[in-house]
């Protein structure tokens, strides 16, 4: 299986951006933020070379793929893997994206 282009929606990547900003406020020193990146590095290129390392979400459409307390929601076509989600568990349930709609 050839390696696929992921690409991040823009709410993902907002939502990364969110988590990234927050703990470098915190913490005063991006140490944990690049500790999270490098590991969403090392998740995404196992995806890109097996799309189906996730399991698939309550919809059966978006599949996702869960890296300690945060989930990884993405969406496969036949050229690209799209990153819809990084949500952070720890967050009001409510405000996560509805893969429904």
């Amino acid at each position: 299986m050839a390696k696929k282009q992921i690409i991040w929606s823009k709410r993902a990547n907002a939502e990364l951006v969110g988590v990234l900003e927050f703990f470098n406020e915190r913490n005063g020193n991006s140490n944990y933020s690049l500790k999270i990146l490098i590991e969403v590095e090392d998740l995404l290129n196992a995806l890109s070379k097996n799309e189906l390392i996730g399991r698939l979400s309550s919809d059966k459409r978006a599949r996702v793929i869960v890296m300690g307390t945060y989930l990884i929601f993405y969406d496969i076509t036949e050229e690209r893997i799209e990153i819809v989600s990084f949500w952070d568990n720890r967050q009001d349930e409510s405000k996560r994206i509805d893969f429904k709609k």
